[in-house]
């Protein structure tokens, strides 16, 4: 019974983080900034994304090297620490040049915060990825839920002192982004300490050529595909504000922020078995690939219709209907974001199992190259519901792409994806009985 605690122990705190974002985005800073400025934030936040995801990627060597080639611990972090290094003194570097121009751009300052918070979030990702690769998934929660607690807390404050000080209305955006900036260095710091307790080591900077190679190739690879899977994701959003305005991306960030809220499923089922994929025999692999596929559908699917008749209803009102233009993409959106909750499933598989990198990179690109031709067609002529269209048929053709080549790989059929056991069924019945 210790697993199937575990899984809802593990789901229960990420619907907390969930909730703590649906709260966040939803009902407390868009409430307290103007729909421009929300706009300004949110793009500001996608390209900071952007950044931080693709370096971040060298964090993924973790799994794969512990794991799969059992590698000594101490060697592969004191090289992936020594890369954070390189990265913060360039990232610093580039935020001292962007500092000196700040006061002639207003814009150029909230560049600037994303900047100086590239750096934590990669400490913060390469932290929480090492303690996921030991498959400590009880820490692993706990810091997930830091990062926006606190903000949300500091969002909190924010809409409080509005209420009793409106003459700060014009600083909120400002005030939010400082928020949102030391969230992360809490959190950042809260990472590392724990890595460490954890670990019982220092996370100290290393040389060892001998691996170094190795984390170098596998990290840029994999940086890459993380990239374009954020791109992928992520895309819409920026197309939406370069072809439609920064009122129709506020619009349009709302339906993403709320749809999703379900993919927290997929990410925390995901988190159970992120290093047994890697650790596995190659059988034993597949086989946990294709039950989580079907128990995450069932999960997924379930979750996307309760929240079709809940969500909207949401918006509208604690908006006081300000964004209720968002909720037909959103609808869309939702039905996208199923595929994509289980899309990552396969390329993990492929990526920490058979050590295939490429595959995801090309699904990827392809992906994005479906997303952004349907962008530009779709959204000059309906707006930015258009690219709500755009991103759930990306999302479908990658699903389809990846499907079909841990098939080819596997040489499984489709239908050993589908088909429930009496192994499914035990579990399923477990799962009602503990939840």
């Amino acid at each position: 019974m210790g697993h199937i605690k575990r899984t809802l122990r593990t789901i229960l705190y990420k619907f907390g983080v969930a909730g703590l974002a649906m709260i966040s985005g939803l009902f407390l800073v868009p409430r307290y900034l103007s729909v421009h400025d929300n706009g300004i934030y949110k793009l500001v936040l996608v390209y900071f994304q952007l950044a931080a995801t693709y370096l971040a990627g060298y964090g993924n060597y973790f799994n794969y090297g512990i794991n799969r080639l059992k590698l000594d611990r101490a060697a592969v972090i004191g090289v992936i620490m020594r890369i954070f290094l390189q990265i913060a003194i360039a990232v610093g570097a580039l935020a001292i040049v962007v500092a000196l121009f700040a006061t002639r751009n207003s814009v150029l300052i909230y560049v600037l915060f994303a900047l100086v918070g590239i750096p934590l979030a990669v400490l913060f990702a390469y932290s929480t990825k090492l303690i996921q690769a030991l498959n400590e998934i009880d820490w692993l929660n706990r810091l997930n839920t830091v990062q926006i607690l606190t903000f949300v807390i500091f969002a909190i404050g924010l809409t409080i002192w509005r209420h009793v000080d409106p003459s700060i209305s014009p600083y909120l955006l400002l005030l939010t982004f400082s928020a949102w900036l030391l969230s992360y260095i809490i959190s950042a710091t809260t990472a590392v300490t724990t890595a460490r307790r954890v670990l019982g080591i220092r996370l100290r900077p290393s040389k060892h050529p001998d691996i170094k190679k190795s984390i170098i190739t596998y990290g840029r690879k994999t940086s890459l595909q993380q990239l374009l899977t954020q791109f992928n994701l992520r895309g819409d959003v920026i197309l939406v504000g370069i072809l439609a305005g920064t009122t129709a991306t506020s619009l349009y960030a709302m339906a993403v922020t709320a749809s999703e809220v379900l993919w927290h499923i997929s990410s925390s089922i995901s988190l159970l078995i992120y290093a047994r994929i890697a650790s596995e025999e190659r059988n034993g692999s597949i086989e946990l690939v294709e039950r989580t596929f079907r128990m995450t559908m069932i999960l997924l699917i379930s979750a996307a219709t309760v929240m079709l008749f809940t969500v909207p209803p949401l918006i509208h009102f604690a908006l006081s209907g300000r964004y209720d233009r968002s909720i037909p993409a959103f609808q869309i959106l939702i039905v996208g974001t199923i595929v994509y909750g289980v899309t990552n499933l396969f390329t993990q598989f492929c990526t920490d199992q058979l050590g295939k990198v490429h595959f995801p990179l090309y699904m990827q690109l392809t992906s994005i190259a479906t997303n952004t031709v349907l962008c530009l067609i779709l959204i000059p002529r309906i707006g930015f519901l258009g690219g709500a269209i755009a991103s759930t048929s990306a999302y479908f053709v990658g699903f389809f792409m990846s499907v079909a080549y841990f098939l080819r790989q596997t040489k499984r059929s489709a239908r050993s994806l589908f088909l429930f056991s009496k192994a499914d069924r035990a579990l399923l019945q477990r799962l009602r009985t503990r939840a």
